[in-house]
Parts: C-alpha cells; structure tokens; sequence
C-alpha cells in the first residue's frame, strides 16, 4: 500500500495508508472512524464511528475531509492552501503537506521509538500461511502449600531433611509456619512446608 494520498484522491471504507517502513497504518474503517495503528493498537483516530464516513478525500482546496455520503463530518479545517498530500510518515505522524513541504495539519501522533521490525520474509518457494494468534493462556495457579502435621519425635530439623533433603532449611519451615522458637513445635501442630 501508499503512504501517501494526493490531491483529489480519496480512501473509501477498508481503504489504507501505509507508512514506508511498514510499522504504521491509517484505515477508514467500516463503522465510520479514520484510525492510524501501530501493531494493531489505535494510536489517534477521527472519532468518527457510528458517522457513515465512507470517504476520505484529499481535496483541492487543501482540505482533508470524511465524508458519509455528501456530508462532511470531519475536516482538518486547512481550505486555501494549495498543491496539499496526506502522508503517513515513518515516525508515525499522519501530516498533510502543502507546496513548499509545509507542514499545515498532523496527527501529533510522532513517536522517537523506533518500530518494532518486520518479520522475516518466508522463502519463496514456502507456501503462504495464515497464522491466528490465541490468546495467551492464563498462567497457572500458584501451587497449594504443603502442610504436614508434627507427631511426637519429630523436630523441624528432621522434617526439613524429610522435605528437601536438607535439615539446614528448617528455618523456612518455621518463617512459613509462623514459628517464633523454632527448637518448640508440638504434636498435632499444623505446618506450612513451602
């Protein structure tokens, strides 16, 4: 696709701009709104949804306009300037131009962060796949913490060498289980074994 639309041309709804470097598109979109996105996330729009914007045209008299029908219903109120181009800049901003290269309308929409880049091309000779992004799953649920239940001879040394294998982690044992003194547990004592 253009990046650019001169004078006396026109976007019709599905219709798009695309910036050089392929990181950003301006598309008149099928409810009415003319929106420029970056990776799929809108980044300005017209506002225009539920108007019937079915045309956007770069006029001669310097005007750039949506149009629903023969009604105009956004405008980037630049009439009088003459020799004017829309053009969807590679830093992002959407600027219509005059003769001179005179800026007279943008977006505001200038970005220093430079686009994420293209993916790779497939070789040629690889047939052409469409891909659908699933959404990502939920991550899972932090796991439920162990417990276990102190019988008579038992010691948090020893159950930690029960657990990890390692007496020295007792300490982890009592800061879970909200052990103060950890050389006193008690039988029937219920333990959180992190």
């Amino acid at each position: 696709m253009a990046d650019t639309l001169k004078a006396g041309s026109s976007l019709s709804t599905g219709d798009s701009l695309t910036s050089a470097n392929g990181a950003y598109t301006v598309t008149l979109q099928e409810d009415g709104n003319l929106v420029l996105s970056e990776g799929g996330n809108a980044v300005w729009a017209t506002g225009t949804n539920g108007s019937g914007a079915n045309k956007a045209s770069v006029q001669e008299d310097g005007n750039f306009v949506l149009y629903a029908g023969d009604k105009p219903v956004w405008a980037s109120d630049t009439a009088g300037k003459s020799g004017v181009w829309l053009v969807l800049q590679d830093d992002r901003n959407l600027v219509l131009y005059e003769e001179g290269n005179n800026g007279v309308w943008s977006s505001r929409t200038v970005t220093d962060t430079p686009p994420a880049p293209a993916p790779e091309p497939e070789p040629e000779a690889a047939p052409v796949q469409t891909i659908t992004e699933a959404a990502a799953p939920p991550p899972p649920p932090p796991p439920a913490p162990r417990t276990y239940t102190v019988v008579s001879g038992d010691t948090l040394w020893a159950i930690s060498e029960r657990f990890y294998g390692d007496g020295n982690r007792y300490r982890e044992i009592a800061a879970a289980s909200g052990i103060a003194n950890p050389d006193l547990i008690n039988v029937g004592q219920v333990l959180t074994i992190p």
